[in-house]
């Protein structure tokens, strides 16, 4: 019985030390975002502004994946365990806090959180910077536990699987025919479902090439690059394979447009509008499906001794 209640005073101890790190984390926040100061020190309602609730739920959820992969060793004292914890967690947040602010500049640095979201109340702003939060949080989670309780190591994959993100974040706009900033001005939904859609493959796949045996920090870097190099080759031979199989295309509506515009032009933007939305859906499907059987590819795979030994 006292071994029962020995633990649940443990479990509710380590709920109030969860509870101090949000609240922590509740006005770190206002670091990135400084406009956010209203809301953040006063209460939130969240049908006043949909895009700023889904823009801060998008870091609540993100917080918590990295969170969870926090343990209690019961070999450990509290104490011990509890500053391993708060070293850990305070350690994931600042990383945290500081890649969501590095890839939002590389991909919305013509756009400002201030004009967007308090102003424009841009609800496709708010669908990509909730695509940020939940793929940094998944690639954090996942290098958390490659590091080997090490900080040292934890920083070295942070800054190395930053660039790849970063550069994938980049590639894009290449891969992508929707228009990404005049879609953004717009606040057309279709480009963040397309861009959801990417980032999330794009975290998988690296996810995949993180997730490896290794002895040497050297030769897994090494071997980290030349996975994400063969998902960048096998993906575009799956998403083909995918867009066949399944007689996946974009149609053209140039002649129906232009019909539609000399007939009334509220019909041309219902039909333009329908158009994109659907290309949006399909791009965001096609490369999360894409990625999902990129990642088996590369990272579940396994070969053993194909020639015997004499």
């Amino acid at each position: 019985m006292n071994e029962i209640i020995d633990k649940l005073v443990i479990r509710l101890l380590f709920i109030l030390f969860i509870s101090c790190i949000l609240f922590l984390y509740r006005y770190a926040h206002l670091l990135l975002y400084p406009s956010s100061k209203k809301q953040m020190t006063k209460n939130f309602y969240v049908s006043e502004n949909e895009s700023d609730t889904l823009h801060f739920f998008g870091r609540i959820i993100g917080l918590t994946l990295i969170l969870s992969q926090m343990q209690f060793n019961e070999f450990q004292s509290l104490w011990i365990n509890l500053l391993n914890f708060l070293t850990w967690s305070t350690a994931s947040i600042i990383i945290y806090l500081l890649s969501i602010y590095l890839i939002e500049s590389i991909i919305l640095s013509n756009f400002v959180y201030d004009d967007e979201i308090i102003k424009r109340k841009n609800m496709s702003y708010s669908v990509v910077c909730f695509a940020n939060s939940l793929s940094i949080a998944f690639l954090l989670k996942n290098l958390v536990q490659n590091s080997e309780k090490s900080l040292v190591i934890l920083t070295i994959l942070w800054l190395y699987s930053l660039v790849l993100l970063g550069l994938g974040t980049k590639l894009f706009k290449f891969v992508s025919k929707l228009p990404f900033n005049k879609l953004m001005i717009q606040k057309n939904l279709s480009l963040s479902f397309s861009y959801l859609g990417y980032i999330l493959g794009i975290t998988l796949i690296l996810i995949t090439s993180f997730d490896q045996d290794h002895s040497d920090l050297v030769s897994y870097c090494v071997q980290v690059l030349l996975k994400a190099l063969l998902g960048c080759l096998i993906f575009p031979i799956v998403q083909f394979m995918i867009k066949r199989v399944f007689k996946l295309f974009v149609e053209d509506y140039s002649e129906e447009k232009e019909y539609k515009t000399k007939k009334t032009s509220h019909a041309t933007k219902l039909q333009n509008d329908s158009f994109t939305f659907g290309q949006g859906i399909y791009e965001g499907s096609t490369y999360m499906a894409t990625s999902l059987l990129t990642s088996i590819i590369i990272g579940q795979i396994y070969f053993g001794s194909i020639y015997p030994f004499f």
